[in-house]
């Protein structure tokens, strides 16, 4: 029997195990494995069009509901930390402060996610949103950067099939950027350690939106200790469980133990 955009927006589950999550629905007379907890499907038999295609009709759907649409975007987000943490098992939760609770391994785990923004980080997120909802053609995309007057905050790059949008930086601010996303991740730090302390592990997973910034190891080694220092002049941790700050700038990850000051780029 073929599903209808209210049986897949119907499936979606806020808790229960990981393995368990993907369910195999029936549209156009294809087999499309769906992620229950983000509502995605993946390629099964259809081609990757299709699954391009009914992956945007299910989030316009989803955006018709504001708080669906903010809890499916937090899936999205842990599902991506999942993937690069090689998480395939355990009961996942939606959860509120923290976000998520992950159970596996006899231990809980409470999960905060946030994306951090600077600068146009956003126009340009916006953007990419914006083409992918209104499936606007290649030789459309600059009319509608000019219509929504975002010209001057990002910049573009034509590739094959289509164009890449990068925000835009001033080079003179650059210092000023990487000491606004300092801060901001100072504050998460502060929040998890004073807020979040219930469970076994308590993680904060950041996205850093931006594209240039913590990109070198030497980048990487430098934030950690300044990581060390913040965490001495709150008194330090003072409990027996985990806590740890899960990293990502687009493709580099770091894991930050902070209760011993060490760090692991994944």
């Amino acid at each position: 029997m073929l599903n209808s955009i209210d049986d897949v927006i119907g499936l979606h589950t806020s808790a229960g195990n990981i393995e368990d999550a993907i369910k195999k629905i029936h549209i156009d007379n294809k087999v499309l494995p769906l992620n229950t907890f983000t509502l995605r499907v993946t390629r099964g038999n259809a081609s990757k069009e299709e699954v391009r295609r009914w992956n945007v009709t299910i989030n316009n759907e989803i955006k018709k509901d504001r708080g669906m649409q903010k809890e499916i975007r937090e899936f999205l987000s842990i599902f991506r930390m999942f993937e690069k943490l090689k998480i395939r098992s355990g009961y996942l939760e939606k959860s509120e402060m923290p976000d998520f609770v992950l159970e596996r391994n006899s231990k809980k785990i409470g999960i905060e996610i946030t994306r951090i923004y600077v600068g146009n980080d956003w126009v340009a997120e916006k953007l990419n949103e914006d083409i992918q909802a209104y499936k606007l053609r290649k030789n459309e995309i600059e009319g509608y950067i000019q219509y929504r007057k975002f010209q001057n905050r990002i910049k573009t790059y034509s590739i094959r099939g289509g164009i890449v949008i990068a925000p835009m930086y001033d080079e003179v601010s650059i210092n000023d950027y990487i000491i606004e996303i300092k801060n901001k991740l100072f504050e998460k730090i502060r929040k998890l350690i004073d807020d979040y302390t219930k469970y076994d592990e308590n993680i904060i997973y950041a996205e850093i939106v931006t594209p240039k910034f913590f990109r070198t190891d030497e980048e990487i080694e430098k934030l950690n200790e300044e990581i060390k220092f913040y965490i001495a002049h709150l008194d330090g941790i003072n409990d027996n469980k985990e806590y740890k700050l899960v990293l990502s700038n687009k493709d580099k990850w770091t894991i930050f133990n902070l209760r011993n000051g060490t760090y692991t780029q994944i």
